[in-house]
């Protein structure tokens, strides 16, 4: 299994942007191959602090994901609400 973590701070401006955008492609990343969660999470204390927590069967199922056309239209979009650099972390878990 694969988890993705994706820590990450919009522009202030841009947070509410961040969270449409995230939940427009969730309900189709979750019906893609291999996906067992994805998840947006907004940090309690900080209005425009977020976790993306991201489940995947295998490293494959991932990549794929992250080539999609969907993705990279959803990247694209999305680099124009951060000023800074995500901080996203993944981790393989043998079972």
């Amino acid at each position: 299994m694969i988890i993705v973590t994706v820590k990450s701070t919009p522009k202030p401006e841009h947070a509410q942007d961040y969270v449409k955008a995230v939940t427009e492609i969730a309900s189709s990343v979750r019906q893609e191959k291999g996906c067992i969660e994805y998840e947006l999470y907004q940090l309690t204390e900080e209005t425009n602090q977020f976790l993306l927590f991201e489940r995947w069967e295998t490293r494959e199922d991932l990549d794929r994901h992250l080539k999609s056309s969907q993705m990279e239209a959803f990247k694209a979009k999305a680099n124009a609400f951060f000023s800074s650099e995500r901080i996203i972390q993944v981790y393989t878990i043998n079972e």
